[in-house]
């Protein structure tokens, strides 16, 4: 009886081990105007009436919330107003996993980057938004500190790349 016991405390007390660990994770979502992201050339608000850049909020309906106007930040490539820059967004982040929404209207391809610093260790990827509108890194060592770079490739045809939010997945401090 005593084994019988001791057994199902010990499975009781690994289960509720494996929970606590489960539910350390937390995710913190960033909408695509939230300032840790950074945009070049530098991102015009919805509001600077007159701003000239490759990169733009605008308010569209995304069926992702329902039909509810969201901001997002779109770009359809380098304009000669911003000295024909590259778009590029980056973000240093410190997560087990990033998610990247782009909107439904988005049908660019990215190159799409995270390097984890000090390893050094970088993972690339061409992305096809037309395709994939949830672009997702896994397994990141959250130990370390990741810059994401999204560079937006300019191809034959016009395209354009939108930014609806990027969510990390963090271990709960506490």
């Amino acid at each position: 009886m005593f084994i019988t016991c001791h057994t199902v405390c010990l499975s009781f007390y690994l289960l509720r081990t494996v929970t606590l660990v489960v539910s350390a994770q937390q995710q913190a979502v960033l909408g695509s105007t939230n300032p840790d992201i950074v945009y070049v050339p530098p991102l015009c608000n919805v509001s600077d009436i007159g701003c000239s850049s490759a990169w733009q909020q605008i308010y569209i309906d995304c069926p992702s919330t329902n039909g509810t106007p969201v901001i997002v930040t779109t770009t359809t490539g380098p304009i000669p107003q911003s000295g024909n820059l590259v778009p590029q967004l980056f973000l240093t982040f410190r997560a087990s996993t990033i998610y990247l929404r782009t909107s439904p209207f988005s049908n660019a391809t990215v190159n799409f980057s995270i390097t984890a610093d000090p390893s050094g260790v970088t993972i690339t990827n061409q992305v096809n938004t037309n395709i994939d509108q949830l672009i997702i890194a896994d397994n990141l060592p959250e130990s370390q500190t990741s810059t994401l770079g999204i560079t937006f490739l300019q191809g034959l045809s016009p395209t354009r790349f939108d930014v609806e939010s990027i969510t990390l997945n963090v271990t709960n401090s506490r």
